[in-house]
């Protein structure tokens, strides 16, 4: 044997064994290919690609970018990042390079396989400290297929592993002859069948049902469970995992969201008020102020994104990846404020569709004006400005539990700019002329409050002042002085105003 052909033998030997992780890249049609996705898609099977996390991406900050050298492709989808990041951890690695082995060319969706020298499948890459003392007490609403698709999911896996170890099994026995081969086959066959056929019915129901749950538990059960139907041997069962492939490509498309809000936002409320919800419940009548603080302080804003558009607010949840047992707190408070009349929603997805907001207006009739004034006079311009006016000298003379005001800072003038300008538009996005306004208006530095309107001290904090709610970003101190202040300032205004 020559010194090469030796040398060559070692490496075989010593070489560590690779395992192969499987994810799958979306979103072809928003980047660098996305004049030619079609095509691109078309012709991908064999192209390598580089998938790089992207921590500094605002809208993910777990967003893992796929690009063909300078190409930026698309993204990781989401129901893959886990895997990614356990394949990142266990292997040492800070990027991953892999090749496509299948593609979809509509929707865009082209399958990864990368190698790494191990997988850390117990590494919990999301840090969820940031939901630390949130709680939420109100009635749980979320429909019983949805907390039946726990079982349903954790089900189907163990019948799925069960199969592969049986299958394992099979094949060392039939390494010892045809006789223990011929018993294999004929005590086995009929609890195969009969697993094969259950296996099938639960992935039907999971592909009919697991778009509702948008949940982080139900993204990594889909990778898992599209995982273990293609390492089966039926093509049967390899042919469901490609339709969970193909549905995952259109898990985060606007048509599937919108799909998703209908159902929990319109049709699930009409369905509880047709099963008599707000005869057979107790419903918080006398708690709904308290309840609906507890939404607003949700982490990411994420209340009020969808007080903004319950379509993108879906797409928010999976960037964040939320898990369960905060996100069902917080539909189900969703739901129940929608039972009770409290929110106006400003639009509804991109194309401004009107119909589920009407929907959602019209589920309760509209309580009749408190103070005796038609519609057309509390819409005027200049009932609005009184209204505001009288509400900011609530505010200001408001004061919490121990007697100290709500409105203690100057800086604080920041978070009710933010307030009046961008959910009720009483001036441009300007500092100055929101100073201006107030100073008309009796605000300012000879007002006599001691904490008057002063540009100074809103410019330093100019962040919350000239951004709209939905996209403050913070957890300290002062953040939560900024959250209070605009929660306190709603309370007042909302009942006498409205939204806008």
């Amino acid at each position: 044997m020559s010194q090469l052909s030796r040398g060559w033998k070692i490496i075989r030997i010593f070489a560590p064994k690779m395992e192969k992780i499987r994810f799958d890249v979306v979103g072809l049609y928003h980047w660098d290919v996305r004049d030619r996705w079609k095509e691109y898609a078309t012709e991908a099977v064999g192209r390598e690609l580089v998938l790089q996390p992207q921590p500094e991406n605002v809208k993910d900050p777990f967003a893992v970018r796929a690009r063909e050298g300078s190409l930026h492709v698309g993204y990781v989808a989401v129901t893959d990042l886990d895997a990614v990041y356990q394949a990142l951890k266990g292997s040492g690695r800070q990027r991953l390079k892999g090749v496509v082995v299948k593609s979809n060319p509509e929707p865009p969706v082209l399958t990864v396989e990368a190698e790494v020298e191990a997988i850390d499948w117990t590494f919990e890459p999301f840090d969820d400290s940031i939901y630390d003392g949130w709680h939420y007490d109100g009635l749980p609403l979320m429909p019983k297929k949805l907390e039946q698709l726990k079982d349903l999911t954790e089900d189907l896996i163990e019948a799925l592993e069960g199969t592969l170890a049986k299958r394992e099994g099979g094949v060392a026995n039939r390494d010892g002859g045809l006789e223990t081969s011929t018993l294999n086959r004929r005590c086995g066959l009929q609890d195969e069948v009969t697993n094969r056929d259950a296996i099938t019915g639960m992935t039907e129901r999971l592909l009919e049902t697991n778009l509702y749950d948008v949940s982080r538990e139900m993204t990594r059960a889909r990778y898992r469970i599209e995982r273990l139907l293609s390492a089966q041997e039926e093509p049967a069962l390899k042919a469901l995992a490609d339709r969970l492939r193909h549905q995952k490509g259109m898990q985060m498309n606007h048509d599937s969201r919108d799909q998703v809000a209908r159902y929990l936002f319109v049709e699930l409320p009409q369905e509880l008020l047709r099963k008599g919800f707000l005869k057979s419940h107790y419903t918080y009548d006398n708690r709904l102020d308290e309840l609906e603080r507890q939404l607003v302080s949700f982490p990411y804003q994420l209340y009020d994104k969808f007080l903004n558009d319950p379509v993108d607010f879906l797409r928010e949840v999976y960037y964040h990846h939320v898990p369960r047992k905060f996100l069902f707190p917080l539909l189900s408070g969703i739901v129940l404020m929608i039972l009770k009349g409290r929110v106006k929603i400003e639009r509804w997805g991109r194309e401004g569709d009107t119909e589920p907001i009407s929907q959602i207006e019209n589920l309760l009739k509209p309580k009749s004006p408190t103070d005796g004034e038609t519609s057309d006079e509390t819409n005027a311009e200049t009932d609005r400005e009184a209204k505001m006016k009288q509400g900011l000298k609530t505010l200001l003379e408001k004061t919490d539990a121990r007697g100290n005001l709500i409105i203690n800072q100057k800086n604080l003038w920041a978070a009710i700019m933010c307030v009046l300008v961008f959910e009720y538009h009483l001036t441009d996005i300007d500092m100055k002329a929101f100073c201006r306004k107030m100073d008309e208006w009796g605000f300012g530095k000879t007002s006599g409050y001691t904490n008057y309107c002063d540009y100074a001290s809103i410019a330093k904090d100019s962040d919350y002042a000239t951004r709209g709610f939905p996209d403050w970003r913070g957890n300290g101190t002062k953040h939560q002085r900024m959250v209070a202040a605009v929660i306190e300032l709603r309370e007042i205004l909302r009942p006498v105003i409205g939204r806008k």
